[in-house]
């Protein structure tokens, strides 16, 4: 849901010009179809667009507290806004919207920065408290909404996505490539982005900024193993399925249509299935159809929202030459690393949109909880030492083989030996499981989170990820090893909780890698002829002219079709072209390229 700016000066004094953040909040147009809003005083100001869910009419941003010595811009959903209303009204609080939003500046009031930790949600916020001169900045615990920060000689700029800072003033435009790799640093409080000079603020971390200086503090991290579940009157199968449709019960809150992702997989399919559970029949799902080689996600995807009883709708999404014409938005939307499968959530967003919802669900996030990328957690185990090893010892080390436990545990204890500090608590060979599973959250933020909020709100939706509710989070993250090696083994935990609500075949199916049917962005450029722009982004000249890669490795690749490795080369050159050496702020504004099936084709729809 939406997307901000602001410019926060050190300087009380020093004014700040609206007419500077309204090109800066130009460039969300697509986050924010629904209005703006502006505050602008001496040493603060505050953009906002606003995609609106819920309170429709009086949901408005920047939003105030009772006396105007507040003010907030929200990009996300608090889920547990009622409850938190409740109490704060009963300590005395006047609230004069319905909106999710308003709980953030009374709780402020009430708890100071430790509100955050009060909030159930997705979120990324900039708060002014007018009387402290102080700026309060704080993003969700999984990091599902972003939140990026530039720091200048005088002032902080901020804002949802980088290209809004790109049009500050003296932000200069130059690639940083350690930003695009995802750099080297695990949940840093403070990341680098794609753009040099643009971080990120961490998940679970919140900066706070006066005239002083700033300031910045994690509140929440991710903590797996560090304390054991414990003992009560349910199995652990049956709280996780209580705490599951509790969570979607809440993320179901809207005063839109809401709709839900359908891949044909577990994920999805559990998400769905409780939200029928919830009571939810009308819920509509959505399925994007790569082409031939997706038709058994597609049939999977039919089979389960037939079982459930909800509608389904396939959005055609073939990948042929007419994706190459999408390409360049997609690159803009995503600000970094892409591949052809961000193609397919982003059609998928213009068709939920055009279906007249706002707000889809998604089964993100499991996987990495649940180590649902391998076939056992024994696997996993052997997995994180042989990441642990390569990245203390040398890279050499890999292709372990499936080494007894006893060797596993000896292995580990000699080399985490210089980690002792470490949950000391823990054996040594859960102690790097357990940073194995920290890291796997951490990456979200830069990966699959990016793809779901970029993607998304280039379609004007906002995606809900239910499986991150930090309370999910922290009982996956509370199990022991024995229970793991049964229960995180082949998502047991998962597929034993939702299983009897899904059609036969379902819980049992396999994983498969995301976004299995889309193909190299490369495999489908070099099918063009020579001479056309995109495919230009891989010749010699361009190349040497851009000086980020040498033309030797460049030809060698090429010969050799290693199209993983060209994709990079590609959308680097595509980065540069976008937002360093032809950066327009507008260039897509109010016609980006829309999916719709013609033809065979993609064409361009305003």
């Amino acid at each position: 849901m939406c997307g901000f700016v602001g410019i926060f000066s050190y300087d009380p004094a020093r004014p700040v010009a609206r007419e500077e953040l309204e090109p800066m909040l130009d460039t969300l147009w697509y986050r924010g179809p629904d209005g703006t809003g502006y505050l602008v005083e001496e040493g603060v100001g505050l953009g906002f667009r606003r995609l609106a869910i819920i309170d429709l009419e009086g949901g408005r941003q920047p939003m105030p507290n009772e006396d105007g010595t507040l003010w907030v811009v929200n990009n996300g959903e608090i889920y547990n806004f009622r409850e938190l209303a409740a109490e704060l009204k009963d300590r005395g609080h006047r609230f004069a919207t319905r909106s999710d939003t308003e709980v953030i500046v009374h709780s402020y009031e009430e708890w100071g920065e430790k509100c955050v930790e009060r909030l159930r949600g997705i979120f990324a916020f900039a708060l002014w408290d007018r009387r402290q001169r102080r700026l309060f900045l704080a993003r969700d615990r999984s990091g599902i909404k972003p939140l990026n920060v530039v720091f200048q000689r005088d002032r902080i700029a901020f804002a949802s996505e980088a290209k809004a800072l790109l049009v500050a003033n003296g932000v200069e435009r130059r690639l940083d490539l350690l930003g695009y790799v995802g750099g080297a640093e695990i949940d840093p409080p403070l990341a680098r982005t794609t753009f040099d000079g643009i971080l990120q603020l961490g998940a679970g971390c919140a900066l706070t900024a006066t005239a002083d200086g700033h300031r910045v503090e994690r509140y929440w991290r991710y903590r797996p193993s560090e304390a054991l579940r414990g003992a009560g009157p349910e199995s652990p199968v049956e709280s996780f399925r209580g705490l599951f449709e509790e969570t979607l019960r809440e993320q179901l809150v809207a005063d839109v249509p809401v709709g839900a992702a359908l891949s044909g997989g577990i994920d999805s399919a559990a998400v769905v299935a409780a939200i029928v559970r919830a009571g939810r029949r009308d819920i509509r799902t959505y399925t994007v159809d790569f082409g031939d080689d997706a038709t058994e996600d597609v049939h999977r995807a039919r089979q389960v929202a037939a079982f459930l009883g909800v509608a389904n709708q396939t959005v055609p999404c073939p990948i042929d030459a007419g994706t190459l014409e999408t390409l360049p938005f997609v690159a803009w939307a995503a600000e970094g690393e892409f591949d052809l499968g961000y193609v397919g959530r982003y059609a998928l967003a213009r068709a939920v949109s055009a279906d007249g919802a706002k707000v889809l669900l998604s089964g993100q996030g499991i996987d990495e909880m649940l180590t649902g990328y391998w076939p056992s957690y024994a696997r996993y185990q052997e997995a994180a030492l042989e990441r642990y090893l390569g990245e203390r010892v040398r890279p050499t080390y890999r292709g372990w083989p499936a080494f007894s436990e006893r060797v596993l545990e000896e292995l580990a204890s000699r080399l985490a030996a210089d980690d002792a500090g470490a949950a000391p608590d823990l054996p040594p060979l859960a102690r790097i499981v357990a940073a194995e599973l920290r890291a796997e959250h951490a990456r979200l933020g830069t990966s699959l989170l990016r793809f779901e909020d970029r993607m998304g709100m280039a379609g004007s939706v906002e995606v809900r990820v239910p499986f991150l509710d930090h309370r999910l989070l922290e009982f996956c993250a509370s199990f022991p090893e024995a229970e793991r090696r049964e229960l995180f083994s082949g998502k047991a935990l998962l597929r034993r909780a939702v299983g009897p609500w899904l059609p036969e075949g379902i819980a049992e199916r396999p994983k498969l890698a995301f976004n299995k049917s889309a193909p190299a962005v490369t495999r489908l450029l070099l099918g063009q002829p020579e001479g056309s722009p995109l495919r230009d982004l891989l010749s010699r000249d361009v190349v040497e002219s851009k000086g980020y890669f040498t033309w030797a490795r460049c030809d060698a690749l090429l010969r050799a079709r290693n199209f993983a490795a060209l994709d990079h080369v590609f959308i680097v050159h595509l980065l540069d072209e976008l937002f360093v050496q032809r950066f327009d702020p507008l260039r897509f504004s109010g016609a980006a390229p829309g999916v719709t099936r013609e033809r065979g084709r993609f064409t361009r729809a305003g």
